[in-house]
């Protein structure tokens, strides 16, 4: 009796860690990417929102930022849909 009860504690146990590890993890990883992205944006930056938009970051709050996506043209959007931010590709021309 003491051996099922053992190999029954051995699965929960092990259920636990693949969950811990295929789930919970990755999760923990993404949310800080998303934390040391938001807190190294800068205005002058070149962003995607969560819709595909890109542009460049002009002012920022709390809570929104304004985007120029077009000359003069400005876009408030709030700032959890900033997704990522572009990094100007270097080469002859962008040194």
């Amino acid at each position: 009796m003491g051996s099922n009860t053992t190999t029954v504690i051995v699965y929960f146990v092990l259920i636990a860690a693949m969950i811990y590890f295929l789930m919970y993890r990755p999760q923990q990883a993404q949310q800080k990417k998303v934390r040391e992205l938001m807190a190294a944006l800068t205005p002058g930056d070149e962003i995607v929102t969560v819709g595909g938009i890109m542009g460049t970051l002009r002012s920022m709050s709390d809570d929104t930022v304004m985007v120029e996506i077009a000359d003069g043209v400005l876009v408030k959007f709030a700032r959890r849909a900033i997704v990522d931010r572009l990094v100007p590709a270097v080469g002859p021309d962008n040194d």
